[in-house]
């Protein structure tokens, strides 16, 4: 597998249901790509929340815990 495969099945897993995905992938599809991509995705989105809130000064504790609902609903729906 080269580099132009990997890069080609990690742009196509982005829309797993898409018939390109199966026709690159061969006879072994990965599905694991979309989940860790989306779950990156959800990380970084709650973690630049919790970041801009801890900048502007806010006292609460909890910064992480109440933006994971948050990115997670925006890449879920998009």
């Amino acid at each position: 597998m080269t580099t132009t495969d990997v890069r080609t099945r990690l742009l196509h897993a982005l829309v797993p249901f898409n018939p390109k995905f199966y026709d690159i992938s061969e006879n072994s599809p990965d599905l694991y790509g979309p989940f860790w991509i989306y779950t990156t995705l959800i990380f970084i989105i709650a973690a630049a929340g919790s970041l801009a809130k801890y900048i502007k000064g806010s006292s609460t504790t909890n910064f992480f815990e109440e933006f994971v609902p948050i990115a997670a609903g925006i890449v879920l729906i998009f």
